[in-house]
Formats: C-alpha cells, sequence, structure tokens
C-alpha cells in the first residue's frame, strides 16, 4: 500500500508538517513517481512514524532515536532498560516532591486556621546560613552549599534563626537560610561542611505567624516589635507555663500569599524549651 502525504497525515491523525519534519529528520522516506510526480510513503512510513510517536512517550529523546534506527535487538534492548533505570530515578524524584507538596498543603491549612501554639518535638535539620542580621555572608564554599541545598534537594526550606545568644544580649537579630531534614541529607547525597549547621532535635513550642512579606514594612518594625509579631505567642506559652528558651529560635517559611490587599508570609515559628525547673538544675 502507498499513501500520499495527506493520507498518511490523515491515517495517523497527525498534520503533513509532522509527516515532512519526520522526513526531514530521517525517520521516513518517500519514493518520488516518476510518471505523476507525486511522493508516496509505504507501510515502513506507516510503521516508523507510530514507533517513534511512541518512543518518544517513553523519554527518548530525539538525537537517540535517529542513533536507535540502526541498532540490533540486544542494543535496543540495553537502551530500553537503560531507560527504565532513568524512569526509576524520575518517579523517585517525583515522589519525594510529591511529599514535599503533601508537607505544604499541611502547614499551609494549620496557616489558614491561624491555630494555636503547641508543644512538639522539632524536626532534626541541617542549614546553611546565608545572612546574618544586615550582613550578606558570600564566602566561595558557603555559596558553593547553598548551591547544593538549593539544587539537590526538592524539599530544602526557606528558614529564619534568631540566636539565643543574640537573644540573651536583648536583641532579636534574624538570620536568614535553608535547611534540609537531617533524614533527607544522605537521600539526596548531601554533606556537611564549616558552613553547615546540625539543629538538633528538641521539645518545642511551635505556632503559625503572619508577618510582612515586604522587607521594607518588616525594616520598619522595632526588635521588640518584631520579636512579640513573630514569637509574642510563644512566649507567653511558656511564661504561662514557667518554661525558658533552650537553644536558636528557627522559623520555616510556608507560604507568602496576599491579603486585605497586601503580601505577608506566613511562618511556622519553633523555640526549643526547658523547663524553669530544669533550667535551674543545669
Amino acid at each position: 500500500m502507498k499513501y500520499k502525504i495527506g493520507e498518511l497525515a490523515k491515517l495517523l491523525n497527525i498534520s503533513t508538517n509532522t509527516v515532512r519534519r519526520y522526513e526531514n529528520q530521517g525517520y521516513i522516506h518517500a519514493v518520488r513517481n516518476e510518471d505523476s510526480g507525486y511522493r508516496y510513503y509505504d507501510e515502513d512510513g506507516v510503521f516508523d512514524i507510530t514507533n517513534i510517536r511512541l518512543l518518544r512517550k517513553y523519554g527518548f529523546p530525539h538525537e537517540k532515536l535517529l542513533e536507535m534506527q540502526s541498532y540490533t535487538i540486544q542494543e535496543e534492548i540495553a537502551a530500553y532498560q537503560e531507560r527504565m533505570q532513568q524512569m526509576d530515578k524520575e518517579i523517585a524524584y517525583m515522589t519525594y516532591v510529591r511529599h514535599r507538596i503533601k508537607d505544604d498543603v499541611l502547614l499551609m491549612q494549620k496557616a489558614a486556621q491561624m491555630i494555636d501554639v503547641y508543644e512538639k518535638d522539632c524536626v532534626e535539620q541541617i542549614y546553611v546560613l546565608y545572612k546574618e542580621g544586615g550582613k550578606l555572608l558570600q564566602e566561595a564554599g558557603r555559596l558553593k552549599k547553598i548551591e547544593e541545598f538549593l539544587y539537590q534537594s526538592p524539599e530544602v526550606q526557606h528558614i529564619y534563626l534568631i540566636p539565643q545568644k543574640e537573644l540573651e544580649q536583648g536583641r532579636f537579630t534574624i538570620c536568614n537560610g535553608w535547611s534540609v531534614k537531617d533524614m533527607h541529607m544522605e537521600k539526596y547525597s548531601m554533606t556537611e561542611n564549616e558552613y553547615t549547621v546540625r539543629y538538633r532535635q528538641k521539645p518545642s513550642i511551635m505556632g503559625i505567624v503572619k508577618i510582612p512579606a515586604t522587607l521594607e514594612e518588616l525594616s520598619g518594625y522595632e526588635e521588640e516589635t518584631l520579636k512579640q509579631l513573630m514569637v509574642g505567642r510563644h512566649l507567653q506559652y511558656m511564661k504561662e507555663h514557667h518554661m525558658c528558651i533552650n537553644g536558636d529560635i528557627i522559623g520555616v517559611i510556608v507560604s507568602k500569599a496576599v491579603e486585605n490587599g497586601k503580601p505577608v508570609m506566613y511562618l511556622l515559628m519553633s523555640v526549643p524549651i526547658v523547663s524553669d525547673v530544669e533550667q535551674n538544675i543545669v
């Protein structure tokens, strides 16, 4: 059976331009009839086009498809097996991304409800800072580690950190960085170095807070006002239950949204705690 270009396109539900593109790419070949001047495609063209479209669905790039046209059956088996291994990695990665999205949804639901603060152990995590107060940190090794955090883990978190030593000096200094849960470091082939800090799992007071999302508005707040805005409810709970701060305060950015026409940032703030009695014993 011979097919004109229009007939082949109609049979396979594709455009004539697509048929021409496949021919230009070397996937199919037409034969010109010297008497009529028409170019015809045979059954090989039907198979080649349907096979190429199938292999494209499998995820093979065009460069690989051209190479595969001269493969033996054993070479085809090896190519399919290699593609399956790539797909397994892609599926695993998308599973991790879905897990992150699920976590984000749970946090956003808490943010929407603005539930009261609660007691819970924080998750052990590794973080790297890029800013301490108003100072930007740009050492070469630090920037390399930041790049690793941002691009190797789909579950990286943007964090705010308030050092305990700054609080003890009467200052509410906000540091910024990125964090990955300890359990995810090995999973994403990530390592610690002199620029990373391990945030230990500790009993904590947690709660969602809402702050202005624009730096201009945020910088206009006095430190004490900012402290009350970010951890005021936490500190009140601690006072009522005879607790003390037992480490750096950490906040995970949940989402940025618009409220009453203004951008706001939702954070999950975690304040590590110890009871007054335990603190006095120490």
